[in-house]
This record gives structure tokens, sequence and C-alpha cells, in this order.
């Protein structure tokens, strides 16, 4: 009988998932699906339990976690040729991909939605040797979720990624990156940069605003080195969705970004992929254009 793998961390947001996990169960019953579930133990233990499983009747694996359990996932998935759709439970703080896909907040319309079984496949985003599904980042801001104390993410979630942004105002230093694309190259001082594959990124819900998960492009969007008041201004338009025609503003769409560090990566060595520590710099960004399939709406 085909089944469902459910893997679950129960250190992920308010950690109420566990109490789901009947409901979970009877919903994917009802729909004629067994359950499978392993309660992950480790940051890697999801990855680990994947690869050391016999997956010949899995109908879907199943993530209830954050974007930084759903990445370890995605990279096991496809550095291992998995080819089984993924489907997402947004139990974690952010829980920007579970946006990108539409699917519920509440756990009884989540396991529906899931239960139906709407495939789609959408893009993935390879930074040197490591995946993402949501976006890939540095300078300024990119380490939070990293350094974030958990107790700290999980009681206040979004609002801590928001506070933990404004204790590192004081620390502002600009970052010159050189950004080669295939119509031209970027030399300039920046605050950060992103590279998205949907609109939201820790919580941001319209920063890549005509982004799409699966037109085979990254969304770049740099913040260049400016004044703190412009800053406050800029951040104003990010969270109402008019920054992209800012003139502190670098913004475009590709499918294959060379990003190098010049000044400042004794700062900010590492970047950032979807809340997780990322490849050092110098970073190669393609499109694996439609390369997963996702369960959503």
């Amino acid at each position: 009988m085909e089944y469902v793998q459910l893997l679950y961390n129960p250190m992920s947001g308010n950690r109420d998932f566990p109490a789901y996990l009947d409901l979970f169960i009877s919903t994917f019953q009802d729909a004629g699906y067994e359950t499978r579930i392993h309660r992950t133990k480790s940051k890697e233990d999801m990855a680990n339990y994947l690869t050391s499983e016999n997956l010949l009747e899995c109908r879907a694996i199943i993530v209830a976690g954050g974007d930084g359990s759903i990445n370890q996932v995605v990279n096991c998935i496809m550095k291992h040729n998995i080819d089984i759709p993924l489907g997402v439970i947004p139990a974690g703080t952010a829980n920007d991909f579970a946006t990108h896909l539409k699917i519920p907040f509440r756990y009884g319309e989540c396991f529906e939605t899931l239960a139906k079984m709407n495939i789609r496949e959408i893009d993935v985003g390879k930074v040197n040797d490591n995946y993402f599904i949501n976006v890939c980042c540095g300078g300024l801001f990119t380490n939070i979720s990293q350094n974030m104390d958990i107790e700290f993410k999980n009681t206040l979630g979004k609002l801590g990624y928001y506070i933990k942004g404004v204790q590192q105002l004081p620390k502002f230093k600009k970052i010159r990156y050189k950004i080669t694309r295939k119509s031209e190259v970027l030399d300039d001082y920046f605050y950060l940069f992103l590279v998205l594959n949907g609109k939201s990124a820790g919580g941001f819900n319209k920063l890549g605003v005509d982004a799409q998960i699966d037109d085979g492009y990254m969304d770049f969007i740099g913040i260049k080195a400016c004044t703190i008041n412009e800053v406050a201004i800029l951040f104003g338009k990010i969270l109402i969705g008019e920054h992209l025609q800012d003139k502190n503003i670098i913004y475009f769409k590709d499918d294959d970004i060379n990003i190098e560090c010049i000044e400042g990566v004794d700062m900010f060595k590492e970047s950032d992929i979807d809340g997780e520590s990322g490849p050092e710099f110098p970073l190669h960004i393609e499109v694996k254009n439609k390369a997963l399939k996702v369960i959503g709406n």
C-alpha cells in the first residue's frame, strides 16, 4: 500500500505540531494512504533518515518544520535524485516556502490540502554545491536566523527577526560586491543582497514583488550603501512592496549569477541559504528550472 513519509522537527516554531499527529494520520488514512513517521533528533537527521530508507512505495515526503528543515530535505532530494513530491507543513517561524505554495497555516486545512496531492514542478536555486528554495543572501542581517537563540525565535516569531535586525543597525558597514550576469558586470558597495526564488524571505512578504517559483529565473535585489535615513525609508517601502524602483536598489532577473566579495569579506565570509549557513564567497548561483515536485494549491 502506498504511504506518505512524515518528517517532523519537534523544536520548530511554538512546538504545537505533535498535538496534531493523530489528525494528520486520520486525514491521510481517509485519503487512502498509510503514514510513516520520523521524529528528528538533529539538524541532519531528516536527510540521513531519507537516504537510509527504501522509498519505493512512498507517495510523498511531508516535512513539518521551518524553512531550515525544508532546506535540509530539498538538498537531500536534489543530491540523491529522489523523485518523490515534497509536501510542507508550516510549523516553523517564518514559513516562507509554505507561503509560496499557498499552503494554509491552520493544521487541519493544511492536512486536507496536502492529502489532495495536487502536484506541480517548481524551480530550485543552486549555489556552488548547495541548493535553496527561498533565498540565498549575503551582507548585513543575513546571519540573523543562524545566530538567534531558538527560545527567542520560537517565543517572538517573526518579531524576533525584526528586533535582531534593529540591533545590527549601528554596525552598518558597506561591502563591495562584484556581480556578474550574462548582460553586465556590476561593481558597487552594498549593505546586503538577496537572490530570491519567491516573493518572501525572513517573513518579509513583498520582497520579490514579481518573483515566481517556476519561471526559470531568480530575482536579485541589492541594497546599495546609503545613509541610515535612506535605509529607514527603504525598509518602509519594502514592507509595502514599493522598493524596486528606489535609487538605492539594484534589481534584475537572471538564471546565472556570479557574486564575488571584493571588500568586507572578513565581516561576512559566508552566505546564507534559507536561514542556514551557506557556502563562502565567491558564489555561483544558477536555476534548476522545475526540478522539484511539490504539493501545493
